[in-house]
Parts: C-alpha cells; sequence; structure tokens
C-alpha cells in the first residue's frame, strides 16, 4: 500500500491524524526530523505533509530532488519571504478536519478521480513534462502547446514552456507565437551568479493568457554552446518555485542538455509518427529515461491506412500509448486562437483529454 508520511510537532495533529483510515493510503507519523533519513529509506512515500518549521529539512528536500513523482505539502502559509514556493501549501490544514480533508483528496486521486477534483482543494501535483521525439518533424512543438493551451482551463497555477530548440536565429515555437525575441535564455546565461532574479527576468509571457509563460532559446548556437547541465539544473530548481506545471520542448538530440532534461521529467512524452519502420529506436531510447519515470507515447497523424494497426498498439517496447492524433486535411486545418489573434499553431484541442487523462 502506498504511504503518506506526515511530518508535524502538533500533539492534537497526531492524535486525530492517528484516527484517520484511507483507502489507498497508510498514513506513516514523526514527531520530529531526528530519524527522518530512516523513515525516508524505509517507507519510500509518495506523499509527505510536514510542518512549515520543517520544511527546509535538507532530508526531505534531497529525498523529493531524487523521487520525482512524490509530491511534499507544507502545513502553513507561504509569505512573501519564501523562496520554496514550488511546494504546495495547505493553508487550510493547521486543524485537524483541514489535514483530514487534504488526506481524503490525496486518497481521492489514487481512485483515477476527474482532474477537476484537484481544483477543488487547490492541490495540483506539480509535473516537470518533457515532449521528445526520436526523429524530426512529428509535430512536437504543437502537441506541447496544445497540452498547454488545454490544461490552463483546468488548473488553478500557472504553466511554463521551456523550449530548447537551439538553433540560429528564433525557434519556431517564437515565430508562430509571433513573441518578442527577447528576453530568452540568454539573460539567464549572462547573469547566472544572480540566479533568481536572472530567471525571472528570462521568462515571456504569452501576450494576453495570464496563465502561460516561455522561455524562449538563444538566438545564436554560440550563446547556446554556453548553456550547460548546471545552468538546466538551476533553471528547473527556479521554475519549481513558481509553477505549477513545467513543459520542456526537446530537440531530437542525444545531447547532454537534452538527456539531463528528460531525467529531472515527472514525466516524459514521445511523440512519433505512424511510420513503424522507425519503432526500433524507441527500445535503444529508453535506456535513457529513468526506471520510475512515467512514460507514454502520443502517435500523431494517424492516417485511414494505418489507423486500424495503430489502434491496436496499447504499448510499444513497454511503453504505453496515451493518444493517437488523427491526420487533418488541409482543407480542414484550423489555428489556435486568442480572441482576434491567430497563433501559427494547428488546433489540436479536440485530441487532448485522453492525453491529459493519461497523465494527470
Amino acid at each position: 500500500m502506498k504511504i503518506i508520511l506526515i511530518v508535524t510537532g502538533d500533539r492534537e495533529l497526531i492524535k486525530a491524524i492517528s484516527t484517520i483510515k484511507l483507502q489507498n493510503y497508510n498514513t506513516v507519523i514523526l514527531n520530529n526530523i531526528s530519524f527522518i533519513t530512516h523513515y525516508l529509506e524505509e517507507y519510500i512515500p509518495d506523499y509527505i505533509i510536514l510542518s512549515e518549521e520543517f520544511e527546509k529539512c535538507k532530508e526531505i528536500m534531497d529525498y523529493k530532488k531524487n523521487n520525482n513523482m512524490c509530491e511534499l505539502f507544507i502545513i502553513g502559509k507561504r509569505d512573501k519571504k519564501n523562496n520554496l514556493s514550488g511546494n504546495i501549501y495547505l493553508d487550510e490544514s493547521k486543524n485537524a478536519t483541514g489535514l483530514e480533508s487534504a488526506l481524503r483528496i490525496i486518497d481521492d486521486l489514487e481512485k483515477g478521480e476527474d482532474i477537476s477534483i484537484k481544483n477543488k482543494y487547490k492541490v495540483i501535483p506539480q509535473q516537470v513534462i518533457s515532449f521528445y521525439s526520436i526523429q524530426g518533424g512529428v509535430g512536437k512543438t504543437s502537441i506541447a502547446f496544445n497540452f498547454a493551451w488545454y490544461i490552463k482551463d483546468i488548473i488553478e497555477g500557472k504553466i511554463l514552456i521551456i523550449d530548447l530548440n537551439f538553433c540560429e536565429g528564433p525557434s519556431d515555437l517564437t515565430i508562430n507565437l509571433n513573441l518578442n525575441l527577447s528576453p530568452n535564455l540568454s539573460v539567464f546565461i549572462e547573469n547566472i551568479i544572480d540566479s533568481g532574479n536572472c530567471f525571472n527576468n528570462s521568462i515571456i509571457n504569452l501576450d494576453g493568457i495570464d496563465k502561460i509563460d516561455i522561455l524562449q532559446p538563444p538566438l545564436s548556437i554560440c550563446q547556446s554552446d554556453r548553456f550547460n547541465i548546471d545552468m538546466l539544473d538551476s533553471v528547473i530548481y527556479s521554475a519549481r518555485n513558481k509553477y505549477n506545471i513545467i513543459l520542456a520542448d526537446i530537440p531530437f538530440r542525444y545531447d547532454n542538455i537534452s538527456l539531463e532534461m528528460l531525467n529531472l521529467s515527472t514525466t516524459s512524452v514521445l511523440v512519433l509518427s505512424p511510420d513503424i519502420k522507425l519503432f526500433p529506436r524507441i527500445g535503444n531510447f529508453k535506456k535513457f529515461l529513468p526506471d520510475d519515470q512515467r512514460k507514454g507515447i502520443v502517435i500523431n497523424r494517424v492516417s485511414i491506412r494505418n489507423k486500424a494497426y495503430i489502434d491496436e498498439c496499447k504499448n510499444i517496447y513497454g511503453i504505453p500509448v496515451y493518444g493517437r492524433i488523427s491526420g487533418i486535411p488541409e482543407e480542414s486545418m484550423k489555428k489556435i486562437t486568442n480572441g482576434v489573434n491567430s497563433f501559427d499553431i494547428l488546433n489540436l484541442q479536440a485530441e487532448m483529454p485522453d492525453l491529459i487523462n493519461s497523465i494527470f
């Protein structure tokens, strides 16, 4: 049975928690952090709930960093001075009733309840989701953006799209969204010493959409070559302190940046064409993905000719198929719009629910 580890010194909370029975989780209670390493190693919790006085515990931070699927909740209220805004704060859970409600919500999530249940309590498990491919030109960027566009209306919180498609000049996403060329990742690279501010100064907001921010790649290969995995780690750390959902658009490359981004992700989504001759590459690529990471496949541009075969594919080399997106005739293609503005991104919103449900 899965474990929720609760760390609190509040005796009233401890007494109340001991009487709560959940269907899908066992609760393990610790009233101090003296033995936290032992508890983490023995129980390997899926959720950790702890009082705010323990939130900077190094052992817990290290455990969460190395266990991407673990979610951390803080009993307390985030203030302006708190730098750990990537954690989920349970303001209403300083009493037994509030904490029990939070535990019930977590228990219900395991039963596969609709994603809207998370919104009722304003608890959204933070996700770092990477979209990648084993071939070029499969529509990966369009699917990543459609994913962000769809979830902006069903979650509370902010979404960051990290575009790692380094090239000379503006990237496809920059061009298709008609973004200003600056700011971009160059700001972060040039001011890495001041990592907190330089991250914030590197972000550009999607015009007219408060919930989606974008981190654009540098405008030159020369500058991109200066970006290393330590910088990427710092970017993701800063992003997790500010955003609920982080989406990374990764190019078809086996370089250190692409592989490290996959390693830092809680979920990896492989976008494929329906060309079955390329499927064997998946078996070779799997070795780069963490064993405990959630993985899924989206097959894009499925035609009537290959639909029957693709529909039979439940998994490919052990990776489940999350979704199949039909090819759209040119005369039926529509773009994603925002008011009177139209983005040069194919509208795939009708195809997103299966993918969303598979991930959340």
